[in-house]
């Protein structure tokens, strides 16, 4: 029975990952937007992205990556900087890198200025696990979005 213990786990795990009650984590606030480096062509931000796990079981988010656009213009990748273990019915922060691409920016900053808020798209990937199991689940968000806090990113 001890040898069958494993089994079942993992088919409990993979189950509840497939299970039509599971729920997308929500998005609440961006917070602690700071400039780590600047250069000519791309400057690094990090930010701490505040989110709620809805589900009844917690998990450990590896990495992330993908891209971010304000309205149809490419900001820049985003990246995970470390692992994040969410637990489960508990907010959770995911300290994010960002490659903002600084001709995109200087480009567009005048319609940017113009808005308070903007639809922000986010699409990429998430490396996830649980019980040692590991799956790749994709990443896609897109919201009307209070662009205040992004102004002091795109005016450097």
């Amino acid at each position: 029975m001890k040898a069958l213990l494993p089994f079942f786990l993992l088919g409990f795990v993979l189950v509840s990952c497939n299970n039509g009650n599971v729920k997308q984590p929500e998005y609440r606030d961006i917070q602690n937007i700071r400039i780590a480096e600047v250069g000519v062509l791309q400057t690094t931000a990090v930010v701490d992205l505040i989110y709620y796990n809805p589900n009844n079981f917690g998990l450990t988010l590896n990495e992330a990556r993908g891209d971010v656009y304000v309205d149809v213009t490419y900001l820049g990748r985003f990246s995970l900087e470390d692992k994040v273990h969410v637990g489960r019915r508990s907010e959770f922060l995911i300290p994010a890198q960002i490659k903002l691409d600084n001709i995109g920016a200087w480009k567009n900053h005048r319609d940017i200025y113009k808005k308070k808020e903007a639809k922000v798209r986010i699409e990429g990937f998430a490396t996830v696990s649980k019980a040692g199991i590991r799956k790749d689940v994709p990443i896609k968000y897109e919201g009307i979005q209070n662009i205040e806090k992004f102004r002091s990113l795109v005016s450097r």
